[in-house]
């Protein structure tokens, strides 16, 4: 159930990429974390896309509009090993390169921060949630 802040500068993606892009990275997280992929605990992915425009995006202290990305992604402390925490790395850049449109023999511009927060923090729907009721959910469990 990543919770995942996404920036990047204006014109990165269209409208039609960004939403598939966001798909994406719901199935990404929830496989990453090893979580039942049911409407409810996608439900509990939930990704902030922040445009800005790009006068303000810099890149070394210069305002270059360039087409670069930066996601915070928070998931829960021990969901994660080293082994999963690579593989959405990767597969979280390759689905910007393939949704920003950039060409395979080209860097992907793209910082991304796993944040893992203690099991104790998370509350979602107005409760404390777990990593293993996650990953076992009730089979009528409803999403939002």
């Amino acid at each position: 159930m990543p919770l995942i802040y996404m920036n990047y500068s204006e014109g990165a993606f269209s409208q039609k990429s960004l939403h598939a892009l966001a798909e994406e990275m719901t199935t990404i997280g929830v496989e990453c974390e090893r979580l039942a992929n049911t409407p409810f605990v996608r439900s509990t992915t939930w990704i902030y896309a922040h445009e800005h425009p790009v006068q303000t995006v810099f890149v070394g202290g210069k305002s270059m509009g360039t087409k670069v990305v930066s996601l915070e992604v928070n998931v829960f402390e021990g969901g994660l090993d080293d082994h999963a925490k690579n593989q959405l790395i990767e597969r979280l850049t390759s689905a910007i390169r393939n949704h920003g449109g950039i060409k395979p023999d080209t860097r992907v511009p793209v910082y991304i921060v796993i944040r893992e927060v203690a099991p104790s923090n998370w509350g979602v729907f107005g409760d404390r949630i777990t990593l293993e009721s996650l990953r076992t959910p009730p089979a009528d469990a409803k999403p939002v």
